[in-house]
């Protein structure tokens, strides 16, 4: 999936059902990175600790930031910190799976339900390649969670030691892809390896998302291998057309107009071929008019979806007209 305009570039299979296991994390992450409170300090419940499978060490009644354990979370794959955020953020789990679909419904991921923030295997926890790459793109948009997710060692609080606690990445593809910057690995006997990848080169970023692949390194890198093959950063202009729009009681019929003429995208050559530009302008406007104010705008779509576009702004001014006693007098014994 491109990330800045959220298509996806290559699929197999991407909007069937499967189990998450741990890239669950992503939808616990994002949401405990939007919460705005990173900085809180969390005293750790003892029920958020009774959790199997993997953890970052987390001890009951344990004082922590809220954004050390979004640390533990990404990069030790913490049940405990899962947990621990939706003890939170939530009061329960069962109350923090809410806000997870809410989020995802209004992220479009109509091929996912959360019953809980780790990933642990459920009927009502699933979801499809398209949408788990669509969470991909929200979260990397959070600088946040980038930034945690980019992140292969760290060194955080230990029950109130300072740095007492070390952390590794479980995701390798941070060291074994140039330009890859997170995002999350998981596995569970019932779902197979699940991972998401991200990587960015030369301002193109791009999302990798498989479900139940065993060979998910090797996946990872031909799909990202595809896509910066394949994208090429394409100007969308074929021509520059001229603007000038009428003004209706100014001190000048029109004013010039102008827009931004660098607008390009990352395209594959067969995409480019597709790109429909809609210019919208319009007839006429009411003086007054101010130089660099909004007229109008140019889109660029493709295939329904827009991937660019740029205002149309006034490059001079009008000034509105002062009435004409002498042309209002003879106006109006005419009528």
């Amino acid at each position: 999936m491109e990330a800045s305009t959220g298509r996806l570039i290559r699929g197999h299979n991407a909007d069937r059902h499967f189990p998450m296991a741990s890239t669950t994390k992503i939808m616990t992450g994002l949401l405990a990175c939007e919460s705005g409170k990173l900085d809180d300090i969390v005293t750790v419940p003892k029920e958020a600790i009774k959790v199997e499978g993997s953890s970052m060490g987390l001890l009951p009644d344990e004082k922590i930031s809220l954004r050390e354990i979004v640390y533990g979370l990404l990069l030790e794959s913490g049940n405990d910190a899962a947990n621990a955020i939706a003890y939170y953020l939530d009061g329960s789990i069962p109350k923090f799976a809410e806000r997870m679909n809410a989020r995802a419904a209004e992220l479009g991921l109509k091929n996912t339900s959360f019953e809980n923030p780790s990933g642990l295997d459920g009927e009502k926890h699933y979801t499809s390649a398209a949408d788990l790459a669509r969470l991909g793109v929200a979260a990397m948009q959070n600088d946040e969670f980038k930034k945690i997710a980019s992140t292969y060692t760290k060194r955080i609080s230990y029950n109130g030691v300072k740095d007492g606690r070390f952390l590794c990445n479980h995701n390798e593809m941070l060291k074994l892809y140039k330009g890859c910057i997170g995002i999350k690995t998981g596995y569970t006997k019932k779902s197979g390896r699940c991972l998401v990848t991200c990587a960015e080169r030369n301002g193109l970023m791009l999302i990798a998302a498989t479900l139940n692949c065993h060979d998910d390194w090797n996946v990872h890198t031909e799909l990202l291998n595809y896509g910066f093959e394949n994208l090429k950063k394409r100007p969308l202009f074929t021509e520059y057309p001229e603007f000038a729009v009428d003004i209706v009681g100014g001190d000048t019929d029109s004013v010039k107009c102008g827009y931004n003429r660098d607008i390009s995208s990352y395209l594959s050559s067969e995409e480019i071929q597709r790109v429909k530009m809609t210019v919208y302008f319009p007839r006429f406007l009411y003086a007054p008019v101010s130089a660099g104010q909004k007229v109008g705008r140019i889109t660029f779509e493709m295939d329904g979806n827009i991937i660019a576009e740029t205002d149309i702004m006034a490059e001079e001014s009008a000034v509105r007209e002062k009435p004409d006693k002498f042309k209002m007098f003879w106006k109006s014994i005419l009528h």
